[in-house]
């Protein structure tokens, strides 16, 4: 068994991620200064020390949480859990006047059910400080103080606890939500995907409440996905250095860089764009990220050269194919006509509807979002264009 203490200057982290986007993850990691970095299903593991864990909820654009594991040992049965969380110094990682949650992810054939789990992990550190202090923590699944989070594959247990809080997706530009807003940790991961660096032009074309746009700008401005979130959950932790947190967003003061190259969002919905602007400006990105209202048909390639386009085209099972087939022609049609000399990465939850864009993409990435398996595909539009069958192309 491992037990980590908030005293220790290096301990292992995970971060949690969305399916297909653990590799851009692992090299965000790498760069904040991360070791012994492992690639795992929807998370990346690593070592730190305490700067590097308020470092990574502020800066990793494609994380959903960042984990500080606490203790890890093996557990079969129902019993064995109890008895060694019970015996978890508790009191050193926060105090009986603090209120708590457990979130549990179990895929083991000793334990069924993860409500199950959540239980008896409360059970054991309500009565571990019931019988060490005379008075036990509460439990609040809505605003917790401090937030627990227990991992169990096969017989390996993994007991975290969550210093992010929120999911980091809630970024706090955010004023509305769209009708099926993109993720905001997707969209990054689908810009860091592309290789788009910030030098070229940045479109999309069916902008809804202008995730891309916003994400794209941050990005080419080296604005971090935290630069405007207050409330993480590791304030509240034992061990919180208000001098050291503020150290690593002081770093980030210096670093903003300008951004020259056009990041554009249209759509045809007056009431998405007017959203949209308004995350804009929550941003304080409205110098930088244009708008207009447009339906795709009217729109044509700005002066300069070649960038990318990147869309998330409306999709759901209350769309007809019909409906479908032509928002996906037309897509094809003003970018093989329109666009000579650009990428486009398109997103869609349905892989046949690429088809009718009739180009053969030239990479493609199989994603989760939400539960949900969308796929992301890159396509180039050469001065000349010669149509190609792509019915029968499968995701590798």
């Amino acid at each position: 068994m491992n037990v980590y203490s908030l005293e220790d200057k290096q301990f292992p982290m995970v971060a949690t991620t969305f399916q297909g986007l653990e590799g851009i993850l692992a090299e965000e990691v790498m760069r904040l200064g991360g070791i012994e970095i492992r690639e795992k299903s929807r998370a990346v593991t690593f070592r730190g020390n305490k700067k590097l864990l308020y470092a990574a909820n502020y800066h990793l654009r494609t994380a959903l949480r960042i984990l500080r594991v606490i203790a890890e040992f093996q557990v079969t049965d129902e019993k064995i859990l109890y008895n060694t969380l019970y015996d978890l110094p508790w009191e050193t990682f926060f105090t009986n006047h603090q209120k708590f949650v457990v979130d549990a992810v179990i895929h083991s054939p000793y334990f069924k059910h993860s409500h199950f789990i959540e239980q008896r992990v409360k059970d054991a550190v309500v009565d571990h400080f019931r019988d060490k202090t005379g008075s036990r923590p509460g439990v609040d699944k809505e605003s917790p103080d401090i937030r627990l989070n227990i991992q169990i594959s096969g017989k390996k247990c993994v007991l975290s606890m969550d210093s992010s809080g929120d999911s980091l997706h809630k970024r706090g530009y955010r004023v509305r939500h769209g009708l099926a807003s993109l993720n905001e940790v997707l969209a990054a991961g689908m810009i860091m995907l592309s290789g788009w660096q910030g030098n070229m032009p940045f479109i999309d074309p069916m902008c809804g409440s202008g995730t891309l746009p916003i994400e794209a700008a941050m990005f080419a401005m080296n604005i971090p996905p935290g630069f405007m979130r207050n409330k993480y959950a590791f304030i509240k932790w034992k061990d919180y250095d208000a001098t050291l947190y503020q150290v690593i967003k002081n770093i980030y003061t210096g670093g903003r860089q300008s951004s020259r190259s056009l990041i554009l969002g249209c759509d045809r919905s007056a009431v998405a764009i007017r959203l949209a602007r308004l995350n804009i400006i929550n941003a304080g990105l409205e110098e930088i990220v244009k708008l207009k209202i447009m339906p795709m048909q009217h729109l044509t390639v700005p002066p300069g050269k070649p960038g990318i386009i990147m869309t998330d085209p409306p999709f759901g099972k209350r769309m007809r194919p019909r409906d479908m087939e032509n928002i996906y022609r037309s897509i094809g049609n003003v970018l093989k006509n329109n666009f000579p000399g650009y990428d486009a990465w398109i997103l869609s939850s349905n892989n046949h509807t690429f088809k009718w864009i009739g180009m053969r993409p030239s990479k493609q990435y199989e994603l989760n979002h939400g539960g949900l398996k969308v796929f992301l595909k890159k396509f180039h539009f050469r001065e000349r264009y010669y149509p190609q069958n792509t019915s029968n192309r499968q995701i590798k």
